[in-house]
């Protein structure tokens, strides 16, 4: 009796080897290579891609300094016309204006001093859309918006 139960055993698990065909212990000379050559490439690709990159900032063209330049100039700031030539005059005036504004004032461009000068980040506006207004300088307050809600009191009740 023991021995028949042996031998289906080794009968269920002859039969299971069968039925998984020659990839269950012996992988393909093919695949043995096509998953190693992947493997090689996917390691190039993370060592590529863990290359730093410089993340240093590039100088405005001379159009967008003009384009600085004009605003500047729009407010009431800027020792000469607009030329596209970023100089110490031009520093000197966008100090002024960074401090007149509230903001940190180190006569280098930023992000804030662009928006508040209406020249922040290019972004397709929808056919008819308003540009959306600059932020406000640190400490300054907007008026707050009326509504035409009332609202009125109503009687405390105490409970009984």
């Amino acid at each position: 009796m023991a021995t028949e139960y042996h031998l289906r055993i080794i009968a269920a698990l002859l039969l299971i080897l069968c039925l998984s065909g020659p990839g269950f212990a012996v992988q393909s000379k093919k695949r043995a290579a096509a998953s190693k050559k992947g493997h090689h490439s996917a390691l190039a690709r993370r060592r590529q891609a863990a290359k730093p990159k410089s993340l240093a900032q590039t100088a405005p063209s001379p159009e967008r300094y003009q384009e600085i330049q004009q605003a500047l100039m729009s407010k009431g700031y800027g020792p000469q016309a607009p030329n596209g030539v970023w100089n110490a005059g031009w520093a000197s005036e966008l100090k002024r204006y960074q401090q007149d504004q509230k903001l940190e004032a180190t006569g280098k461009l930023n992000s804030m001093s662009l928006i508040t000068l209406g020249l922040g980040p290019k972004r397709p506006q929808p056919a008819g859309a308003a540009a959306p207004a600059p932020p406000q300088p640190i400490g300054a307050t907007a008026p707050l918006p009326r509504t035409n809600l009332q609202v009125q009191a109503q009687p405390v009740r105490e409970p009984k």
